[in-house]
């Protein structure tokens, strides 16, 4: 059996995107030095720019309406996740102007490289990286593009509660239906789309070694991308 195909995200509160979800990319704008290295698109950008506004509302009505957060630390994994929070954060603005509570916040951009190629390489968290005077007693929200094999975000929370904070929630735009992160017993807060774990995907952020992280859509990478720029 597909251990990926048996992966169902029940009770995940996120749009699921089946095995048999594909969007063909000659249907979508694509830049043409991109096009022979993507398969197919996963998520197009419309779709995930009016999720991403309701995640944004959900994370403000959250932490506004919470009496026990004074000012919310945002941590932002770079580079993958900035595109997404860029566009969480406008949106959060946006709900703002018409929301009597105010959520007040910082945003920090950690800079984590957690791959090479398609295997995931982190082992641990330099304190330098996330100090203790960010964490202790603070109340975080990390903001991550994909939760994949779960090793960095396992990593990530062991660090952040080593320092005693107030509270830890995740904010992840693509959740990856992964057998392999299954042993980590751990679902995002907030979570933008359940995706099948078997597809690397790159775009709107995410990259394979750094190539297609401007691309719109997010999108599967073709066989023939991931051997061009595979890293020797």
């Amino acid at each position: 059996m597909d251990e990926s195909r048996s992966y169902k995200p029940e009770g995940f509160n996120s749009v699921i995107i089946s095995d048999d979800t594909v969007f063909d990319k000659n249907l979508f704008t694509m830049p043409d030095e991109d096009y022979s290295e993507i398969d197919h698109i996963c998520v197009p950008e419309g779709l995930i720019k009016s999720r991403v506004e309701k995640l944004a509302q959900n994370i403000y009505d959250d932490y506004a309406e919470c009496s026990k957060v004074r000012r919310l630390q945002i941590f932002v994994i770079m580079n993958g996740a900035f595109q997404f929070f860029s566009d969480v954060e406008r949106y959060i603005k946006k709900v703002r102007e018409y929301k009597a509570q105010r959520l007040e916040y910082d945003v920090h951009f950690i800079k984590i490289k957690g791959y090479v190629n398609t295997e995931s390489v982190l082992e641990k968290i330099d304190d330098a990286v996330l100090p203790e005077e960010l964490i202790k007693g603070k109340d975080i929200l990390i903001v991550e593009d994909v939760y994949d094999s779960g090793n960095l975000m396992d990593i990530l929370y062991k660090h952040i509660h080593k320092f005693e904070p107030n509270s830890v929630k995740s904010a992840v735009c693509v959740y990856k239906c992964n057998p392999k992160n299954l042993k980590f017993d751990f679902q995002p807060d907030y979570i933008g789309f359940a995706v099948p774990g078997d597809k690397f995907l790159v775009g709107y952020g995410m990259d394979y070694n750094e190539h297609f992280r401007d691309l719109s859509h997010i999108c599967v990478i073709s066989k023939e991308g991931i051997e061009k720029y595979r890293e020797i």
